[in-house]
């Protein structure tokens, strides 16, 4: 999950580097460092903490160099350290890697009986003592000598002294993009990181290396073969990757979600309508009509999405569906079977768990259906379509525009399945395409209760315990709201469905328990009264978003908080964005980064 950045070219390493660390901060913050060659020599820089923390050591410390690596560090072998920050160095090689080396053990307890020191409790440092121990004259040939040694995640980028006119550049499991500039070449974890630089770009292929050099840039498999690649021209704007005014990204990013389900939704119609019709609704999924089996997978939040993606093809599109929670993928074998769709849902379609459900699934001849916001990932690759959600980077680590475009996806996707299998009316049809029209609009009316959600997050932030409830399609948006207020406020929080609130978690319910209800439905709002009395009850503070076509919610809460009606299976949305509003508050009052919360990374790909 860790990020890393590589340098080759005209300009100061340096200056590349950190720049290129701190947009991929998101990837892990533990530790960052870089390694630069200068006059000859191989400097060395690291620090516990930000890219930004390095930089600021570093602003007045001039480093000659035109070649270089840099890595931000998500830790997973040894605790945050200086001597565990990356590049790890052994004599005078450095390497920045992001994985994990299945046999590291047996290599390390090997080379430390033919005298090897070790310096740092990391899997990597292995990496640096194996190039050298096998040198072959050039830093490409140490490379891939050492390769053929080691086993497990093998992403990593190493520049020597010994050879300072190379950058090497591998790829096993994680991804690595390398950039083509002009008479420069860089390489990185996430294409954000050096779009700022070039649009060229190739994506390196699980198995491949890159040499990079003044001369130019060679493409080969871990064996040496020569492979072939043509640089492709990447459309994505660096200035959405900046704060523009706000002050932290996470607000950016939730006041974003209705543009980001505007552009999602236009990628099913051939161009810009006044309307979206069934007649024009075009999802780029194929052999929908042999399917007779939908399975849904995710991790964290696109979990969370594919569990509303399941629920909204059984209510809407009338077609039985199953979820399953990614990391559980062995228990895929099962229930995957020819004539099934794999709906793999992953916003950055590099999610470790995720891509190895969908590479089971195609194993057991599954159709592969990957929705994600990014197309060049590896789960884009390996599906057999792909649905691109159109939310933009999305910088801070909580997932929020993304969730949203996710969620959109699965509506329009119910609508194809629907249509495809015959089970969904064309009038239906249109009634769902009607209320995703009209979402964004509905859900920047939602946005305006900010200043609201702000004095409700004041008067909650001390309170160390939430509860979000919800029925039907709500209960996933509890879970969702759930999830948010742990990663970004740090307060323990559970999401629960309202009917069950009775068989046990309601003796948790005191005076001044803090409780979100949504309550922002079409066909289960009795229901929904009975759950706020019950509470109410027991003395819950209790908050309700709901529908404002349901005035009498406000004499069933503390507070009431109006979003427009919208159909069951969209409803989750309205009250998902006021959600993100008070837990993005109450993360500023409990004074926590609310971009970058601890312990976590934006893609988990270990």
């Amino acid at each position: 999950m860790s990020g890393i950045a590589g340098y080759i070219g005209h300009r100061n390493a340096k200056d590349v580097l950190l720049d290129s660390l701190v947009r991929l901060e998101y990837r892990g913050y533990d530790s960052s460092g870089l390694a630069v060659i200068s006059d000859g020599e191989l400097k060395l820089y690291r620090t516990l903490g930000r890219p930004a923390e390095l930089a600021e050591k570093l602003r007045t410390k001039p480093i000659p160099g035109d070649i270089g690596i840099g890595h931000t560090r998500w830790a997973s072998h040894g605790k945050p350290s200086v001597k565990n920050a990356h590049p790890q160095v052994a004599y005078s090689t450095a390497v920045a890697h992001n994985g994990i080396i299945d046999n590291a053990v047996e290599i390390k307890e090997s080379l430390v009986a033919r005298g090897e020191r070790f310096k740092s409790e990391t899997d990597t440092e292995i990496l640096p003592h194996l190039i050298n121990l096998n040198w072959k004259g050039t830093l490409i040939e140490s490379v891939l000598a050492a390769l053929a040694q080691v086993e497990g995640g093998l992403t990593f980028c190493a520049i020597s002294a010994r050879d300072p006119g190379q950058l090497v550049v591998t790829r096993k499991g994680n991804p690595m993009v390398i950039g083509f500039g002009a008479g420069e070449y860089l390489a990185a974890s996430d294409a954000t990181a050096i779009s700022p630089y070039t649009d060229r770009m190739v994506f390196l292929r699980d198995g491949e290396v890159a040499l990079l050099s003044h001369e130019g840039a060679q493409f080969m498999d871990f064996n040496g073969k020569r492979v072939e690649h043509t640089p492709q021209k990447i459309a994505w704007n660096p200035v959405m990757a900046e704060k523009r005014g706000y002050r932290h990204f996470l607000l950016k990013e939730i006041v974003e979600s209705p543009r980001a389900v505007r552009e999602t939704t236009a990628g099913c119609f051939p161009q810009k309508v006044e309307r979206l019709t069934a007649a024009q609704f075009n999802f780029p999924c194929q052999g929908i009509e042999k399917v007779r089996k939908v399975i849904y997978a995710g991790s964290g939040s696109s979990y969370v999405a594919a569990m509303l993606g399941q629920w909204i093809c059984e209510s809407s599109a009338g077609v039985s569906a199953s979820r399953l929670i990614a990391s559980e993928h062995q228990f895929a074998r099962r229930i995957v079977e020819p004539n099934t769709l794999f709906v793999a849902v992953s916003q950055s379609g590099e999610t470790l768990d995720t891509l190895e459900s969908a590479k089971l699934a195609l194993q057991n001849g599954a159709r592969l259906l990957a929705v994600t916001n990014n197309p060049s990932s590896s789960l884009a690759r390996i599906a057999n379509d792909v649905f691109l959600t159109k939310a933009g980077p999305e910088i801070s680590v909580a997932s929020t525009k993304t969730f949203t475009a996710l969620v959109t996806a699965m509506a329009l996707l119910a609508v194809h399945i629907g249509r495809g299998r015959k089970t969904m009316p064309v009038e239906e049809q249109q009634k769902l395409l009607d209320a995703i029209g009209a979402l964004p609009e509905q859900m920047e009316l939602a946005v305006t209760h900010e200043a609201r959600m702000r004095r409700l997050a004041e008067r909650f932030a001390q309170e160390r315990s939430f509860f979000f409830v919800g029925r039907g399609l709500h209960y996933p948006a509890s879970l969702y709201a759930a999830l948010m207020m742990k990663e970004v406020a740090n307060v323990h929080a559970e999401g629960l469905v309202g009917g069950e609130m009775k068989h046990g978690t309601i003796s948790l319910v005191e005076k001044g328990t803090p409780v979100m209800y949504f309550a922002n439905h079409e066909t289960l709002m009795r229901e929904a009264l009975n759950d706020m009395d019950e509470l109410k009850a027991r003395g819950a503070a209790l908050i309700a978003v709901g529908s404002s076509d349901f005035p009498e919610i406000s004499s069933h809460c503390d507070e009431f908080v109006a979003v427009p009606a919208a159909p069951d299976a969209l409803a989750p949305l309205l009250a998902i964005v006021l959600a993100q509003l008070f837990i993005y508050y109450v993360g500023l009052y409990n004074k926590r980064d609310v971009d970058r919360p601890r312990n976590v990374a934006k893609s988990v790909t270990v």
